[in-house]
């Protein structure tokens, strides 16, 4: 899966993101939210420095994930502005710093992952750390794909965390 997204070009992933990150706009999960965990994409990842841009513009309290590899955990920093971020883990986007506690504060998790399925469940890269950090919310959580990379069913673990939305191109799936 992650070969079949990464093999898609520049000019469609951003096309296809354009219309998953307008259709979420419009969801009252995404539109009630005033603080929401998001994500940097990386790669060919649905693109998300206009939903970010817009949610700081919109006055949302935006949050993104911190990858701590001594921990092997997520932590949560604040953006301000997509000038915020730098490098991190993984050769991710992140915040330059933690800040607080956030987790019982935040409404809407934005989710990547290279699969999900009608049920919610989600394939990420292996390493589990937003499965914790997921674990440590309970925020509406909603996943952002291509359509194709909606499968019929997944292998789900006991501590993987399913989600609630996932948003494509195409359709918004209530899991």
């Amino acid at each position: 899966m992650k070969h079949l997204r990464d093999s898609i070009p520049d000019e469609e992933a951003e096309k296809k993101s354009t219309g998953i990150i307008k259709t979420l706009e419009k969801l009252p999960e995404y539109t009630e939210a005033s603080v929401v965990l998001m994500y940097a994409a990386k790669g060919k990842e649905v693109r998300t420095k206009a939903l970010i841009e817009s949610a700081i513009t919109n006055g949302k309290k935006v949050l993104l994930p911190i990858t701590n590899l001594e921990a092997k955990r997520m932590e949560i920093g604040e953006v301000n502005d997509h000038s915020d971020l730098r490098e991190g883990a993984f050769g991710i986007m992140e915040p330059g710093k933690k800040s607080g506690q956030w987790e019982e504060k935040i409404e809407a998790a934005i989710v990547p992952g290279l699969a999900f399925d009608m049920e919610g469940h989600r394939i990420g890269y292996g390493h589990g750390y937003y499965d914790g950090m997921l674990k440590r919310m309970r925020a509406v959580r909603i996943g952002l794909a291509y359509d194709f990379q909606i499968v019929e069913m997944l292998p789900a673990e006991g501590h993987d965390q399913s989600m609630d939305l996932v948003v494509t191109e195409r359709r918004v799936i209530r899991c």
